[in-house]
């Protein structure tokens, strides 16, 4: 399935998360606790699980200690270079004009001749006939909800519109509260592309056309890529559960328990011109608690699980697939899963000789495969070449030896 092509993505992973979060029992469950206590969930995604799929790295000393640790970086989202990134929608107008009229019903009407000092029938009515949208002027008879605030506010008394300023601040700023508790989430997220590879001789391969991702990812090309295989992780090879907790197989209980809470963060990104939204009348319902923590239920746990997995149409070329992973689970690994999945090293065409030597030593070490990027120099596209011709030339230089 190509989940880029508008006409065949089935958005698969909305209903998934909507069934992982169907099984919510306790207000503090997560998606990973929840994934642990429900782990036939994972069938689900069965004909979805990629084969391989590969990610981008600048050349720093701590990417490439990872790579020969076999360990997965999970960064937070506040990272991300798109400010949109993980950030649930909201219309505040609609939020502060609907508690506007919820307030005027609860303090009631005041006669038109004490008009200056409250609202009258009529602002009531004109709010609600407001539209928070803008509105084209051929749809001249819907007045714009600030339009008719101001001119509201323009006919009280000083007194009257103090008030009137105080009360659209509360309710402006208990909708941002509210939003940035629901963004706050603790979770923590890796990024990969899925991209078509053949060996060689490569052939109508994506991945000799990404240049635009060695420029943005791997530090203008003098970084690195990583394909990993997929297969150990499918749901197909996970389920059912091999270990039960002993003091006897604690490794295998943990390893077996990590690799189930990978795959059920693993999703496609859907790309989109709209973001995800969160309805004026589920934000208003939400509550704050004693510790000013936000009481909601799975249905908003569900929607800011497919704000992870949803991104701007701009950013389609990028293929991108997630794993999204609870935030606690990632700081008992210091935000390092275990990743023990690569299949092939690609070294960037601008990568210092010493980053090439370093990360083919890791490759023999891992007994996968390097391989060098060059620039082709009739196209706007990478070749692939094996290391086999830069070894030797590395192995010649010796020949010339100075100090003989």
């Amino acid at each position: 399935m190509n989940y880029w092509d508008k006409k065949s993505q089935k958005k698969w992973q909305k209903s998934f998360i909507t069934s992982v979060f169907a099984k919510k029992t306790k207000h503090h469950d997560t998606y990973s606790k929840i994934i642990i206590n429900n782990p036939e969930l994972l069938n689900d995604k069965n004909a979805h699980f990629p084969k391989t799929l590969f990610k981008f790295y600048a050349p720093t000393s701590d990417n490439i200690i990872d790579i020969r640790k076999q360990r997965l970086w999970c960064s937070h989202p506040s990272s991300f270079n798109d400010p949109f990134d993980c950030h649930i929608g909201y219309d505040i107008e609609s939020y502060e004009k609907f508690s506007i009229l919820n307030h005027i019903k609860k303090i009631g009407f005041v006669d038109e001749a004490d008009h200056k000092n409250g609202f009258t029938k009529e602002d009531y009515d004109r709010i609600y006939s407001s539209s928070t949208e803008y509105v084209y002027y051929w749809r001249s008879n819907i007045e714009e909800y600030w339009s008719v605030m101001h001119s509201i506010s323009d006919g009280k008394s000083k007194e009257f519109k103090s008030e009137l300023y105080k009360l659209t601040s509360k309710f402006k700023n208990e909708a941002e509260t509210k939003i940035n508790k629901l963004r706050d989430i603790n979770i923590r997220i890796a990024c990969f592309s899925d991209l078509n590879y053949n060996n060689f001789p490569p052939s109508n391969s994506d991945f000799e056309n990404m240049i635009q991702m060695w420029s943005h990812y791997a530090d203008n090309h003098k970084g690195f890529c990583v394909e990993y295989d997929m297969s150990t992780l499918n749901p197909k090879s996970l389920l059912p559960l091999k270990h039960q907790y002993s003091s006897d197989n604690q490794d295998e209980f943990l390893s077996e328990r990590t690799m189930l809470i990978i795959a059920a963060g693993l999703f496609p990104v859907i790309y989109t011109a709209n973001r995800v939204n969160i309805p004026r009348t589920k934000l208003q319902k939400i509550k704050l608690d004693g510790n000013n923590e936000l009481q909601h239920d799975s249905e908003i746990d569900a929607l800011l699980y497919k704000t992870f997995i949803v991104k701007s149409a701009k950013w389609n070329y990028e293929r991108e697939w997630r794993i999204i992973i609870d935030g606690d689970i990632c700081k008992y690994f210091e935000n390092k899963l275990p990743f023990p999945y690569i299949k092939r090293i690609f070294l960037g065409c601008k990568m210092k000789a010493y980053h090439i030597d370093t990360l083919i030593e890791i490759a023999d070490e891992l007994n996968v495969e390097a391989i060098l990027m060059t620039m082709d120099n009739k196209k706007f596209v990478l070749d692939a070449q094996k290391t086999d011709s830069y070894r030797w030339d590395k192995e010649r230089a010796k020949w010339h030896n100075p100090l003989y």
